[in-house]
């Protein structure tokens, strides 16, 4: 990132502020008639070894979206703990890419990443999803792959937080720290689609769209929480929002959830999971 490059105003786009009563009237509508197939279906890749919370929350994050079945793909050895902890999630226990393909024929969105790890099993899963499936999201350990193995996509939201996208640009959390703004447009622009940058007034920016988030607090400064962000926007998508709503949406709602949980319990000691009560409330179109 070439943090030196003088900006002239032109370059820098005009921020919509996110609002929530917007992002709610944006929210998908459940048919009375609907099925669980017609209410979107998500695939959640990741889990590696001692991971397996982090698709458990995707997962049941998802659900709390709205969609009507969510999948896990996971490491063998975490299926039984993750169907123990969330029973609604189909867990499927994967020790060798190519059984993922039958998965992509049954889902609608992808999201690859969440405990995805870094191991020899990681890496096949990764370059299987980009070669095979067509991942919606990809988040956590699927950007740090990314890193090392660039691609550029049109139809993809990728979700890092500052850490992540100095490794998608080779250069210092700083860095992106200095100019966020800068560093979001410089993902995009390298590896394509819309960039979701994680952290204080989260940023969602494109090519042709740029928003801020008010909303949040440091209570969301703890594991699991970027995991839960991920499931959000899976279900989302997977009801047929598009990529600029779903995105906006998905932060403003899990920003807000952090809000309205430490209004009543503080910000020290929230929990990724404390989020899901309020979380589904905002997607019912409660403003608590």
């Amino acid at each position: 990132m070439d943090s030196g490059q003088q900006k002239t105003s032109s370059d820098i786009p005009r921020l919509a502020q996110a609002d929530l009563e917007q992002c709610q009237n944006w929210l998908p509508v459940r048919d009375q008639d609907s099925h669980k197939g017609s209410n979107g279906r998500v695939l959640i890749e990741g889990g590696e070894q001692s991971m397996a919370g982090a698709v458990c929350l995707a997962g049941w994050s998802a659900y709390i979206a709205g969609a009507g079945l969510v999948r896990v793909a996971t490491t063998p050895g975490n299926v039984t703990a993750i169907t123990s902890c969330r029973p609604e999630l189909l867990v499927s226990g994967i020790s060798v890419a190519h059984q993922l393909k039958q998965l992509f024929q049954q889902v609608d969105v992808i999201a690859l990443g969440p405990g995805l790890g870094q191991t020899k099993w990681s890496n096949q899963i990764f370059e299987f999803c980009l070669e095979h499936g067509e991942p919606g999201i990809i988040d956590a350990d699927g950007l740090n792959l990314l890193a090392q193995s660039p691609e550029k996509r049109q139809d993809w939201i990728l979700s890092p937080h500052p850490g992540e996208a100095a490794r998608l640009l080779h250069c210092d959390v700083h860095d992106i720290q200095a100019d966020r703004i800068a560093a979001a447009r410089e993902i995009v622009s390298l590896y394509g689609g819309l960039c979701v940058l994680k952290g204080r007034e989260s940023l969602i920016i494109s090519d042709d769209e740029s928003w801020i988030c008010p909303y949040g607090n440091a209570a969301l400064a703890v594991a699991g929480t970027g995991d839960v962000l991920t499931g959000l926007m899976a279900g989302l998508l997977a009801q047929g929002m598009n990529r600029h709503q779903a995105a906006v949406a998905s932060v403003v709602l899990h920003a807000k959830a952090a809000e309205y949980y430490t209004a009543d319990n503080g910000a020290i000691g929230m929990l990724a999971s404390d989020l899901m009560l309020p979380l589904r409330q905002l997607r019912n179109g409660y403003n608590l």
